[in-house]
Parts: C-alpha cells; sequence; structure tokens
C-alpha cells in the first residue's frame, strides 16, 4: 500500500480554485470600480451602463450547463484552459471599447463566457468528485478566493487614477494569463486520478469502500439516485435551488456589488476612499465564507438563513446614508453584506451537490447557475434603473433586501438536510412517496 500523503490532495485543487476565483471574478467584480469611469467619459445612463454587466451575466448563465456538461465529458484542463482564453481575450479588448454594444460584445459576451468556463460550474462539479464529509469546509474554503475578487477594488481604482481605465483592463487580462496555468497544472477531475478516495478517506479502496465510508443518509432512494436533468427539473427542490441563487446571487447581490461605490460617490465620497471601504467587504466576504463551514455542523438552512439576516442588516443601514457625516454606516454596510453574505455564498454549492449527485450531475449544477445568471441579468439593469426613475437608490436597495429573504424561504423549501444530514442525531429516513 503506497504512503498517504501528509496533506490530502483534494486541498491543493482547492487552494486552485482560491486562486481561479480571486482573479476570475476579480475581473468581474471590478467593473463596479469601472463603472464611475464610464459614466464620466461616455454620459451613458446608469441603467444600460449597467447593462454591460447584465449581459455578462446572461451570457455567463448561458454557458453555466454547456461548462458543466464539458467538465464531465472533456476534463476541466480543457474546459478550463478555453475559458481562460476567452477571459483574458475579451478583457483585453473591452480596453479598446468607445460604444455601448463594444462593452457589451467584450465584457458581456465574451468575458462571461469565459469566466464560467473557468469558474463556479467546473469548480463545484470537481469539489463534488473530492469532498464529501468536508464538502462544506471545502466549499467555504475555495470560495474565500471570492473575497479576494472584491479586496482588489483600490488597486483597480488606483490603476484607473494613473493609467486609466483602459489599461486597468489590460493589466488584468495580463495577470488572469500569467496565473491559470499554474490553476491548470494542478486541477485533476477524480481522486482516483491519483489513487485517493473521496475526502482522503483511504487510498487504493473499491467503489464499495468507499461507499461504505460515505456518511448515513435521511432518504436513501433520493441519495441513491444518478440524477439527470430530466430527472432533476421534475423535482420541487430542484427548482427552489434555482430560486435561491436568482434571489441571493442573480437579484440581491448584483443590485449591490454593481452599484455600491457609485452610490457611495453619489454621498460624496471620492473614488479612493469609497473603494477602499468597500474593499473591506471583501474581507469580510472572505471570512464569511470561511464561517460557512459550520454548516457541516448545525445544517446548511440555518446557516444560509443566519447569513442572509447579517446582509439584510448591512443594506439596510447603507439605506438611510445619504452624505459623508456618518461614515460608520458605509463601514457596517461592508462588514455586515460582506459575512452574510459570505456566509450565504458556499452553502448554496454545498446544497446543490448534498442534494444532486452522479455522474451527470454537472449540467444540473450548470443549470441552477444559470439559474442565477438570470437574475444576475436583471440585478445591475435593474438597480440602475430604478435609480433613473427615482433618482435615488431607496427602492432598488428595497428590493435587494426583499430578494434576500425570498433565498432563505426557497433554501428551506428545498431542504437539503433531508436528503444528506449534518452530525447529530439520527433522523428516520424518508418514505419513498416523501421524495417531493
Amino acid at each position: 500500500m503506497k504512503k498517504r500523503p501528509y496533506i490530502f490532495y483534494g486541498w491543493y485543487i482547492v487552494a486552485a480554485g482560491i486562486v481561479s476565483y480571486a482573479l476570475g471574478y476579480g475581473a468581474r467584480y471590478s467593473f463596479s470600480v469601472i463603472f464611475p469611469s464610464l459614466l464620466e467619459e461616455f454620459h451613458w445612463p446608469r441603467d444600460l451602463t449597467a447593462g454591460m454587466l447584465s449581459v455578462h451575466l446572461f451570457v455567463y448563465g448561458l454557458t453555466a450547463p454547456l461548462a458543466g456538461h464539458l467538465a464531465d465529458r472533456v476534463g476541466p484542463r480543457k474546459t478550463m484552459g478555453v475559458g481562460a482564453l476567452v477571459l483574458c481575450l475579451g478583457l483585453a479588448v473591452s480596453g479598446m471599447g468607445n460604444r455601448l454594444w463594444h462593452f457589451y460584445l467584450t465584457f458581456g459576451v465574451l468575458t462571461g463566457a469565459g469566466l464560467c468556463l473557468i469558474g463556479a460550474v467546473p469548480f463545484t462539479t470537481i469539489i463534488r468528485n473530492w469532498f464529501e464529509k468536508k464538502r462544506g469546509l471545502a466549499f467555504s474554503i475555495l470560495f474565500f478566493g471570492a473575497g479576494a475578487a472584491y479586496v482588489c477594488y483600490p488597486g483597480i481604482a488606483f490603476l484607473i487614477t494613473h493609467v486609466g481605465w483602459r489599461i486597468t483592463f489590460l493589466t488584468e487580462s495580463l495577470v488572469i494569463a500569467a496565473a491559470v496555468p499554474i490553476v491548470l497544472f494542478i486541477i485533476k477531475y477524480h481522486p482516483r486520478e491519483k489513487g485517493l478516495a473521496v475526502d482522503g478517506i483511504r487510498e487504493n479502496l473499491k467503489d464499495d469502500s468507499i461507499e461504505e465510508a460515505a456518511p448515513e443518509m435521511v432518504d436513501r432512494i433520493w441519495a441513491a439516485t444518478d440524477w439527470t436533468v430530466t430527472t432533476a427539473i421534475k423535482r420541487a427542490r430542484f427548482w427552489m435551488l434555482c430560486l435561491t441563487t436568482f434571489s441571493l446571487w442573480g437579484i440581491s447581490q448584483h443590485i449591490m456589488v454593481t452599484h455600491h461605490v457609485a452610490f457611495a460617490i453619489d454621498c460624496g465620497y471620492s473614488r479612493i476612499y469609497a473603494s477602499s471601504v468597500l474593499s473591506i467587504f471583501g474581507i469580510t466576504f472572505g471570512l464569511g465564507c470561511l464561517a460557512a463551514m459550520v454548516s457541516d455542523r448545525i445544517g446548511r438552512e440555518l446557516t444560509f438563513t443566519i447569513g442572509g439576516v447579517i446582509s439584510v442588516s448591512g443594506i439596510t443601514i447603507l439605506t438611510f446614508m445619504d452624505d459623508t457625516s456618518q461614515p460608520w454606516m458605509l463601514y457596517y454596510y461592508a462588514v455586515a453584506f460582506g459575512i452574510g453574505l459570505g456566509m450565504a455564498t458556499p452553502t448554496i454549492p454545498a446544497a446543490v451537490t448534498d442534494v444532486f449527485q452522479g455522474p451527470k450531475a454537472g449540467a444540473i449544477i450548470g443549470l441552477i447557475w444559470f439559474a442565477f445568471a438570470l437574475g444576475g441579468t436583471i440585478g445591475p439593469w435593474l438597480g440602475g434603473w430604478l435609480f433613473e426613475v427615482r433618482a435615488n437608490y431607496d427602492l432598488a436597495f428595497g428590493v435587494a433586501i426583499m430578494s434576500v429573504i425570498v433565498s432563505c424561504a426557497a433554501m428551506w423549501l428545498a431542504s437539503p438536510g433531508k436528503v444528506r444530514p449534518v452530525p447529530g442525531p439520527k433522523r428516520k429516513a424518508l418514505k419513498k412517496q416523501d421524495i417531493d
């Protein structure tokens, strides 16, 4: 028998994911800082300008089922390699844009498709294969990298101030092109490629031994099913998970992250100051992601709800800010919304992979991410449109709050804890007729 490695290889994949998330999603959310510069230079309406991110998210969603399918069929390395090329190209040519449709095509279509192929969908498919008992912990650490995507705010603001937004786009492209090959070198689709078992339980186990090592299920009939898109879409749990991602990630998160820098500037803060304070959001988002590992102990539903309550408190406080006289409000929002969203975010893929298993589950994961992207398509534009109609963000932030509440309700209705329980007292298995 081979000697067991000191560190389970799955954690190296998680580390590679942190880098990929930080750079890839950093390119997406840096748009929040570049957004005011585009408004200043081109004087386009705020809703149409924010529509660049809406197109990006819509294309991201259209690509998501394909990304999951390709990760299962041709492997994550090829999938992510193509994605990296498309993403870098999209960012580089975004710096050459002069008309609105230029940005819809470059930042919208190209970076949306490229990011999806290197982002959450293939990584969720991979992490599903490598972790089961520690799945919540793995996703919590993985999404810590997404927090670094927001920490880049001051750096992006610095680059825009000194070299302009066009060179900033090019710089992002070059950084990603340099880092992605390292990520691809580490990625492995399944533990079997390294002679390992799920969670590093034991090496060189046969499939039946691995099955015995898996945690006890509440609903064995559901958990034993090899889910496909056709069977999943007939289940209420699938649609509730879609509603969760649509409401939280799509509507609420993208109303806020698209417009919070512009809102702070409207209140009187400078671009550098607003970007620096709101970069705290990235730090606390990362800390919230780490805190989400508690979902392995108290359950996905409760962890998600705690995060939702904290998020709502942050948005509510920001709604009352209308000038620079009480800067604590901006700080509170950055801390509370970051921690709350961070706790909820990795809980979603943990719940999705708890509920849907099987060799064709990648396409299901992609469809659930498509639901998020539909919400993300609406969110940035909706926030800008409501601003144009009311000349303030009050109603937009109210919509963001309601979307968090809807997502919490949907997570409870999806009830992943009724399929794969967290540690604790055993619960009675469900009967076949109770699957729905």
